[in-house]
């Protein structure tokens, strides 16, 4: 599967692909953006999270993943253009 539409099908039905939001994390396929819009639609198509203990305990895994990232985000230095990486060698 190529991973254009590898990543569209994730965005999509990320529990298709995923069997926890950890795994997103760990998928070294996708960039951090990617990881961020997965995580974004497993949060919208779990619905009312209040009325179910188990939907309640995956918001919190989302949230602590989607913190991970974006801290990862902060520290993580600037990333460089292919042809300056290219130039640099």
């Amino acid at each position: 599967m190529k991973r254009a539409r590898f990543v569209e099908g994730a965005k999509l039905d990320p529990q298709r692909y995923y069997r926890t939001p950890f795994d997103v994390i760990r998928d070294r396929r996708l960039t951090n953006g990617d990881r961020l819009e997965i995580l974004g639609a497993w949060e919208r198509g779990l619905g009312n999270p209040g009325a179910d203990e188990q939907a309640t305990e995956r918001l919190d895994q989302l949230k602590r993943v989607r913190e991970e990232i974006e801290r990862t985000n902060e520290t993580a230095p600037p990333e460089q253009g292919l042809e300056t990486a290219k130039q640099q060698r």
